[in-house]
């Protein structure tokens, strides 16, 4: 089975969790011989207390993910599926066979390798019940896109928190529901952009393309998927997804510009000295 790692936030009456799950399971779960659910429980506060830094406090719980998932792996064959956090508590999920883990074992092992309390939960789940829970809907399929967005943009050196046009692709069945919609959108504050052509798809014949100046931090770029997914679901449209040209910063765009240079120079070189190619 191929990992495929998705990132998304769910927001409920009580509470804003971000949640990573193991979409590599969808198609295939649930798998017989892993028929119950094993959850462990962080409690964030003293764990947070005792780091002076964020950075630290993030290392020391992917410390403990890692080192978990390699021990419960080895020991019991368990399936990592994911985790839930909370503004309170770190919660890891996984799926094994319940006669391979010895519970002794494994709070013998949280006492070594984890200074804090952790709270272990077993219960059978042989329908994977709980996976299913963790499953991103519509909506935070797109969260997913917009993280796995953002992340190859800060890889190539965009400066995500300067502003810039971001555009919005939506598709609409009927022309009355698009005109009805463009209204509603100005009124928002979004720019309809009359010379950027969509793409019409099957059942969905009619485009349109807004757009609006501001960051493409993952938080902006949420709340503003968020917003458009509910709206154009109320008219029978749908999303299609976001795009902006990429602000690199200072140092990035040094960088940039000293490749070109030196790629140019080296061509340069080349024609100039062609039998050093050889």
């Amino acid at each position: 089975m191929t990992d495929n790692w998705g990132f998304y936030e769910r927001r409920s009456v009580s509470e804003h969790m971000r949640v990573l799950v193991n979409i590599g399971y969808k198609d295939a779960y649930p798998l017989a011989d892993y028929d119950e659910l094993l959850s462990i429980t962080i409690n964030l506060y003293p764990v947070r207390a005792n780091n002076r830094t964020n950075r630290n406090f993030v290392k020391q719980l992917e410390q403990l993910e890692s080192m978990l998932e390699y021990w419960l792996k080895l020991r019991t064959d368990a399936i990592y599926i994911g985790r839930v956090n909370a503004a309170r508590r770190l919660e890891f999920y996984y799926y094994l066979d319940s006669s391979r883990l010895n519970r002794q074992e494994l709070d013998e092992w949280l006492e070594q390798n984890w200074t804090y309390r952790a709270q272990v939960y077993r219960k059978a789940d042989p329908e994977w019940t709980f996976y299913t829970f963790m499953l991103p809907d519509a909506l935070e399929e797109l969260f997913i896109h917009n993280a796995q967005m953002i992340y190859a943009l800060i890889h190539k050196g965009d400066d995500i928190g300067q502003p810039r046009n971001v555009y919005h692709w939506l598709l609409f069945r009927e022309d009355f529901d698009r005109r009805e919609i463009t209204l509603m959108l100005e009124k928002r504050g979004y720019v309809i952009e009359k010379d950027r052509e969509g793409k019409p798809d099957q059942g969905y014949p009619y485009p349109l393309v807004i757009s609006r100046f501001e960051d493409v931090r993952l938080d902006t770029v949420n709340e503003r998927v968020r917003e458009l997914h509910s709206l154009i679901e109320e008219s029978g449209g749908r999303y299609e997804g976001w795009g902006s040209v990429m602000k690199l910063s200072a140092i990035n765009r040094l960088r940039r510009s000293m490749k070109r240079y030196l790629e140019a120079a080296e061509a340069t070189v080349r024609r100039m000295f062609p039998g050093r190619n050889a």
